[in-house]
C-alpha cells in the first residue's frame, strides 16, 4: 500500500509540476501577445488614453499583467521547490478568466454578428484580444491550474474583480467628463441617457453574468483537472 501511495505521490507531483510548467508557458505567450496588441492598438487607432475606454483593451492589460505576475511567482516556486500564496494567485487566475470570458460574452458573441464595423476581428491585434488570448486564459485556467477546494459564495465573488474596476472607473470618467458623450463604448455605460432603473438593472445584469461565469469556470476546474487525482488514490 505505502509503496502505491508512493507511486501516486510521484506521478501526482510529476503531473502537478508539468501542468505549471504548461501554465506558465502559456503565460509567457499571452504576456507577449498583450504587450504587441496594445502596442498594435495604441498605433492604430491613434485614440491615445481613450483606447483604454474598451472592455476588451483593460481586460487584456488586466490579463496580462496578472499573466506576468503569475509567470514570476511559478518561477520563483519551481526553482525553490515551494508555494506562494497558492489562494491569492488562484483567485487572480480566476478573475482573469472571467475577465477574458466577459469579452467573448458581451464582445464576440453578443456585438460581432450584427456590428459590420466588428469584423476586422482578424486583424492582429483584434485576433489576440478577442480570441486567442481568452481562449489560452481559459483553457489554460480550467486543465492547469490546482483548485484551492470547495469555496463559499463570497469567495466566487473574487471572480468579478476586472467587472468592479472596469465599472467604476469607467463611471467615473464618463460622470466626470472625461469621456465624452460620443466616446462611450458601451450603450449600458450611456448614464445621461438612461433612467435610475435601466442603469440598476443592466448593472446587476452585468454582475450575475460575471459571477455566473466565475462559478461556472471554478466548478469546471474543480471538475476537470484535479478531480481524477482522488478517484485514483482512493482505488489504491
Amino acid at each position: 500500500m505505502k509503496n502505491k501511495i508512493s507511486l501516486f505521490e510521484q506521478r501526482f507531483k510529476h503531473r502537478y509540476m508539468l501542468k505549471k510548467k504548461v501554465n506558465l508557458m502559456i503565460c509567457a505567450l499571452i504576456v507577449i501577445l498583450g504587450c504587441l496588441s496594445i502596442l498594435f492598438i495604441l498605433d492604430y487607432d491613434r485614440d491615445g488614453v481613450l483606447t483604454f475606454r474598451w472592455m476588451t483593451v483593460d481586460g487584456t492589460v488586466f490579463t496580462t499583467l496578472i499573466s506576468l505576475f503569475y509567470l514570476a511567482v511559478g518561477l520563483w516556486e519551481i526553482r525553490n521547490y515551494t508555494e506562494l500564496t497558492r489562494e491569492t494567485v488562484y483567485y487572480m487566475r480566476l478573475s482573469s478568466a472571467v475577465a477574458e470570458s466577459m469579452i467573448i460574452f458581451v464582445v464576440l458573441v453578443s456585438r460581432l454578428p450584427f456590428s459590420p464595423e466588428h469584423m476586422h476581428i482578424f486583424r492582429f491585434d483584434m485576433f489576440n484580444m478577442h480570441i486567442l488570448i481568452p481562449l489560452l486564459t481559459v483553457a489554460s485556467f480550467i486543465m492547469n491550474d490546482s483548485p484551492i477546494g470547495k469555496t463559499s459564495m463570497r469567495q466566487r465573488f473574487h471572480g468579478t474583480w476586472f467587472v468592479t474596476f472596469y465599472v467604476i472607473i469607467m463611471i467615473s470618467l464618463i460622470t466626470s467628463g472625461v469621456i465624452k458623450a460620443d466616446k462611450i463604448p458601451y450603450f449600458f455605460l450611456d448614464i445621461d441617457n438612461m433612467n435610475a432603473l435601466e442603469f440598476t438593472g443592466y448593472f446587476i445584469m452585468t454582475y450575475i453574468i460575471a459571477y455566473s461565469l466565475s462559478y461556472i469556470l471554478y466548478r469546471l476546474n474543480l471538475k476537470c483537472s484535479w478531480l481524477w487525482f482522488k478517484k485514483r488514490r482512493a482505488k489504491t
